[in-house]
């Protein structure tokens, strides 16, 4: 694998759940776009084709995935005639290999799948793009030059960029909150070690901290999608040692030991293996059982758990806290990647300029902020130099399933975690409070005062060949993972199957099932790549201003 075969895997974000922005006047399906004159003539004769996810979340009376109120704003704004070949999210690559092997694929070709897009440019049905943005950009090549990581991970290894991408800004994603009314009333302190937060949890589960009575409180949650624990202990799969990469034992044992010591002690929840999607760790969170919680993904749908909580428990105060040191170090979790490719141009294009316009566009401060905020007079109005809604119904009818069409660009000016803050009434205690959480949140999660957990973010690990993605998905797949099984096992079985013995049965079949190969696999990728792959530094030296 050549130094810069290096891409983004890309998530299909639960980050969808942000609230995007429109444009037009649902009576008439018209897009009302007065802010600018039309454009000319000879503009329009310009066309392009794009692909763009059809979810089926489009009103009938605001036109369909190929024709609606936004794919006439976004004529009017470019002067281009814009063809949209609509893909279904959930068949997205199949129906495009179809497209592609018609010859019928668009001419902009945007798709989360690494895999997809790989395969593209190795059967060289993509264009290189580096001279047309060169030539041709404004906005879109600006952004190449303020964020070198964006063209970094573009170019290919013949030296040539061929990928879009979007820069969306720093994101929180896993981070962890205490109740500081019980560590108030017990008289305890935030807990900065692993020592000191396994005697937090246990007095949160122990000493009746709600006072009611009764033994029914956690510590903590082990269910959910955020991860406390595996963070907290540098249990990452892959890490790097005396300059090498290699697969981490003593990690994984020590995170399990805590975990098995939790669950002995009554400080979790022992069902926690059978709530697989964490609704019951966060349903005890919301009625005041959990102590120590780790949430994931959107603040936004966080911040309504924590209203939540407070209607039923008025005195809950919550505030974020750090990971806590382990005898790895101290660490901080994974965030949203953030810069992360996203599409490509197809070489049979015809008018590469036009796509290059329409790249612009997409990608420009003045189309976010639209699909965020929707129009002036249409979708806000602007009082005390703040947007307000004129209509809730309408903005969610109209703007709610727009985040397809943010997929290139300075997403990064109008991110999900920003648009939330700034969405809260500062003058409103309770949304104040939010507010102050969430800078804690960020400011404690992404950070160089303590350094990732992980090698680098999942999504810009190195791709896998096809032998290697096999025992991969075989040895470490989340959803069949015998060697899990084996750590849960332990946890569960008290004194009849130890940490210890799961670390040597977990080693066994590691060896067995040829994980030394994809061990020696990553060795030889890091010796060839370790001075242009994604490093921290490059993670936490972008600048978002």
């Amino acid at each position: 694998m050549n130094k810069k075969a290096l891409v983004i895997s890309t998530v299909a974000l639960t980050l969808t759940a942000t609230s995007l922005a429109g444009c037009s006047d649902s009576k008439t399906g018209e897009a009302q776009t007065s802010t600018k004159p039309a454009a000319s003539a000879s503009a329009r004769a310009m066309s392009l084709s794009m692909s763009f996810y059809d979810r089926g979340t489009i009103a009938p009376d605001l036109g369909t995935a190929e024709n609606n109120i936004w794919t006439k704003f976004i004529q009017d704004k470019t002067g281009i005639n814009l063809k949209i070949s609509p893909v279904p999210r959930a068949e997205s690559v199949n129906k495009l290999n179809t497209l592609v092997a018609s010859g019928s694929a668009p001419d902009v070709i945007l798709e989360y799948d690494v895999g997809f897009r790989n395969q593209l440019y190795l059967q060289k049905q993509i264009m290189p793009i580096g001279d047309l943005i060169e030539k041709n950009s404004t906005t879109y090549k600006q952004l190449l030059n303020k964020f070198p990581l964006l063209k970094k991970l573009s170019t290919r290894d013949d030296g040539k960029i061929y990928d879009l991408g979007r820069i969306l800004g720093y994101v929180p994603y896993s981070y962890t909150v205490i109740r500081q009314d019980w560590l108030d009333k017990m008289k305890l302190s935030v807990p900065k070690t692993a020592d000191e937060l396994f005697q937090v949890a246990k007095a949160f589960a122990t000493q009746d901290p709600d006072g009611n009575g009764k033994k029914d409180t956690y510590g903590l949650n082990m269910a959910g999608g955020g991860n406390l624990i595996d963070p907290m202990f540098q249990n990452v799969t892959w890490i790097l040692k005396d300059g090498k990469w290699v697969k981490d034992w003593d990690r994984a044992e020590a995170a399990n030991a805590f975990r098995k010591k939790l669950f002995d002690e009554g400080i979790v929840d022992k069902d926690f293996l059978t709530d697989k999607n964490g609704k019951k760790a966060e349903q005890d969170f919301v009625t005041g059982k959990i102590g120590i919680y780790t949430a994931a993904g959107s603040y936004k749908v966080f911040t309504s758990q924590y209203e939540t909580l407070r209607k039923n428990v008025p005195d809950a105060k919550l505030v974020a806290i750090a990971l806590p040191s382990s005898q790895f170090g101290s660490f901080s979790p994974d965030f949203n990647p953030p810069v992360q490719l996203t599409g490509v141009l197809n070489a049979k294009t015809k008018d590469p300029e036009a796509a290059i316009k329409m790249i612009d566009y997409l990608s420009s401060p003045e189309w976010v902020k639209t699909t965020y905020s929707g129009i002036e007079g249409t979708h806000y109005k602007v009082e005390n130099n703040k947007e307000v809604p004129i209509n809730a119904e309408k903005n969610k009818k109209e703007l709610d399933w727009l985040g397809d069409f943010r997929m290139l660009g300075g997403q990064y000016v109008y991110n999900e975690f920003d648009t939330t803050m700034k969405g809260f009434d500062q003058s409103n205690p309770l949304q104040k409070e939010f507010y102050d959480l969430g800078k804690d949140v960020f400011s404690l999660n992404i950070t160089k005062d303590r350094p990732l957990a992980s090698i680098t973010l999942g999504g810009f690990m190195p791709t896998l060949p096809a032998d290697m993605q096999f025992i991969s998905k075989n040895l470490l797949d989340s959803t069949s993972n015998p060697i899990g099984d084996l750590w849960n096992k332990a946890i569960v079985s008290g004194s009849s199957y130890t940490s210890a013995q799961a670390k040597q049965d977990a080693i066994n079949l590691w060896k067995k099932s040829d994980g030394d190969k994809l061990e020696a696999w990553y060795q030889d990728w890091y010796t060839k790549n370790k001075d242009t792959m994604v490093s921290q530094n490059d993670l936490l030296s972008m600048n978002f201003n």
